[in-house]
């Protein structure tokens, strides 16, 4: 299973790469001044990243942050005001169409535009835009994990130099390695617990929005299953309500008052039938608990989003394997290219 080598590869990828783009992130002329609106802009896995550091480029800045499509930046760009802007985009591959022609608008229309790849050389960085390579090296795998969690830390790091601050995680390397390998053990748990669930809904917010949706977009590309991600608020107003007795509810928690909301979810659905599991990042602890180790927190609770999708990367992976699936490769490996998502590049 090659990508439990990228998996167990973040924990070095997360307290190595501040620093690694630290220089690049002071010549940037885009990020010189405090931009007063942000625009988010990417696809998949990249716009989830940007959505988990959302809350911390807008209390950095103060900026409004406004998360767009390719496809609804190219039919409705941002107008040109008084407001100073930053287009943010993000694509691992580099390759993605539309946001490559997104990219090459926000230039043409004048927006200082910054973008986030893992690819040197892909067509992306050609557009026009300042570039962040992540030097994190080639995934050869079907689902990227460690290039999610290199492009949340990478927005990151962008909110800090925007906010005057430094992002360093390189004290926590040995408690990430721990936070992989109880996520292993938890994931493990899971499938000994629970099987395989007929559907999965997976639920936070703020930060943890955008791990929500990675921790369901990865799930059901790597296993299957059948997954779907919401903010908690919007998950509590009836989206529950498409569980069985089969589903599996993970409710993600960073702070005191998510994990009892959390708890309170897991002992209401209890009495139903659907069963509850909390990804608890709080120091609170609920009876739903996955016993996952947690590295001591700096102070900005939003960089948790960089490691709290690790135990659901694994749980992907286990849930695959449950399935006699590979979990190197995709549930259907070729249908990106069918749909046409990606340039192609020429053999």
């Amino acid at each position: 299973m090659q990508i439990g080598t990228y998996i167990r590869r973040q924990p070095s990828t997360l307290t190595g790469l501040p620093a690694a783009i630290g220089a690049d992130l002071d010549s940037f002329a885009s990020l010189r001044q405090k931009p007063e609106r942000i625009v988010l802009l990417g696809t998949g896995s990249s716009m989830n990243a940007l959505l988990a550091g959302a809350e911390a480029l807008e209390e950095g800045t103060g900026a409004s942050v406004i998360a767009k499509e390719p496809e609804a930046f190219l039919r409705l760009p941002p107008k040109a005001s008084g407001q100073r802007t930053l287009v943010l985009a993000a694509s691992q591959s580099g390759m993605s169409i539309t946001t490559i022609e997104a990219v090459r608008l926000s230039v043409a229309r004048g927006f200082p535009t910054l973008v986030i790849t893992g690819e040197e050389g892909s067509l992306i960085t050609e557009a026009g835009a300042e570039v962040i390579v992540m030097p994190i090296g080639p995934e050869t795998v079907g689902p990227k994990t460690m290039g999610y969690t290199a492009t949340v830390i990478s927005v990151l790091a962008v909110a800090a130099k925007l906010a005057n601050k430094a992002v360093d995680l390189s004290g926590l390397l040995a408690q990430l390695e721990q936070t992989a390998e109880t996520g292993l053990a938890a994931a493990k748990d899971l499938i000994t617990r629970f099987g395989v669930p007929d559907y999965i809904l997976v639920a936070g917010q703020a930060t943890h929005l955008g791990t929500a949706l990675e921790a369901s977009l990865k799930i059901a590309e790597i296993s299957g299953v059948p997954t779907a991600a919401f903010d908690t608020e919007e998950a509590l107003h009836g989206h529950v309500y498409g569980t069985t007795d089969k589903s599996l509810v993970i409710a993600i928690a960073q702070t005191a008052t998510e994990a009892k909301v959390a708890a309170n979810l897991g002992e209401a659905l209890a009495e139903l039938g659907p069963r509850t599991v909390v990804l608890n990042l709080s120091g609170r602890p609920t009876r739903f608990d996955l016993n996952v180790s947690w590295p001591t927190a700096p102070e900005q609770q939003w960089l948790a989003g960089c490691w709290a999708p690790i135990p659901l990367q694994w749980y992907g992976c286990e849930l695959a394997i449950a399935r006699g699936i590979d979990p190197d490769k995709m549930i259907y490996p070729n249908l990106g290219r069918r749909l046409n998502v990606r340039i192609r590049k020429e053999a």
